[in-house]
């Protein structure tokens, strides 16, 4: 009897202790609703479904994946970015709208999900916010420059976009993220994008330069909360008219290299010991070169000097006689 308590009283915690894992992870669901040209994950907040928060409105961040995302396998969003960071345990109070593109970003497409999204999620339309990465940093320019009223702030990350948007993106914040190694979306990309919007006369231009990443690494910048505190901090100007003028034309990857860079979470660090090489007129007000931790540095600096040690002993092993130099002169002449 009292083992048959016991075992009860075991399977009873069993499921408590699954019921709370399920409560502690995050709501995350696929649509894939045909009537839209796109399908999307869409994350909702904390105790969005509870009946005491049926009318609270959250605030809504779009995210834009790059090319290696394309396709129909909607697990392959999970990969990078937002979702993926949510996944890992950032806690965000925003829905997330993640779509798909099979063939590159369209302003027309992307405008029906964000329509379709403030009409049946509980959206702060004032607190609607959009970023990317790589092909998704170019789809976030083109997307703001065609449409700057109907977001808050923009953080393209790793992308570029057409100086000729500038007058249209002046009143629009922006958070630009990018990495001064990267090869297949060169930093200039993001360099003339920022020279021209506060050309125009937009004042709430930060640069964030990475002289440690690459293109790959550039995904870190999702991971950070203060992105999204920022954000927060901007309310959409509702001043200002949708500018429809703009191409719709689809957003293909601008790419240098024949062979891009992964854009995936494992990519390495790089072992750049002093990252602030920038020129100083480069930057401007707002401009911030994030320096390597003290941490980093000192791993960096030990891995180099293991390597220099490693080599010395390879060129100091006299008794490989076979690379001798009078052995290769012999096996040459013969």
């Amino acid at each position: 009897m009292i083992q048959y308590k016991f075992l009860v009283i075991l399977i009873g915690l069993f499921f408590v202790q699954v019921a709370m894992q399920a409560q502690d992870e995050p709501d995350i669901q696929a649509v894939k609703n045909k009537t839209l040209p796109y399908q999307y994950w869409v994350h909702y907040p904390k105790g969005y479904h509870d009946k005491i928060n049926k009318k609270k409105k959250y605030p809504l961040v779009m995210y834009l994946h790059g090319r290696s995302i394309m396709g129909t396998d909607l697990e392959k969003v999970k990969r990078y970015g937002v979702i993926y960071e949510i996944i890992r345990g950032l806690e965000l109070d925003f829905i997330v709208i993640a779509p798909q593109c099979q063939k590159g970003w369209e302003n027309s497409k992307l405008i029906e999900i964000l329509d379709y999204a403030e009409n049946n999620y509980r959206v702060n339309q004032q607190e609607v916010y959009l970023t990317g990465m790589s092909m998704g940093g170019y789809g976030a320019w083109y997307l703001a420059g065609a449409h700057p009223d109907r977001f808050a702030a923009v953080a393209p990350v790793a992308g570029g976009g057409r100086t000729k948007d500038a007058e249209n993106l002046k009143n629009l914040p922006h958070w630009v993220f990018h990495g001064s190694k990267d090869k297949p979306v060169p930093i200039e990309e993001s360099k003339k994008m920022v020279k021209a919007i506060r050309a125009a006369g937009n004042k709430e231009v930060k640069f964030t330069i990475r002289n440690d990443w690459g293109h790959s690494e550039a995904i870190r910048a999702f991971r950070m909360p203060e992105l999204y505190s920022w954000f927060l901090q901007h309310q959409r100007n509702t001043s200002s008219k949708d500018n429809n003028s703009i191409d719709n034309e689809p957003i293909i990857a601008i790419v240098e290299d024949k062979k891009p860079a992964k854009e995936e979470p494992l990519a390495p660090m790089s072992e750049d010991k002093n990252p602030n090489t920038d020129k100083e007129e480069e930057l401007a007000d707002g401009d911030y070169i994030e320096p390597l931790s003290p941490e980093e540095i000192h791993r960096l600096e030990n891995k180099k000097e293991e390597e220099t040690i490693t080599t010395k002993k390879d060129k100091n092993q006299w008794w490989k006689f076979w690379n001798w130099k009078i052995f290769k002169k012999k096996n040459t002449a013969g």
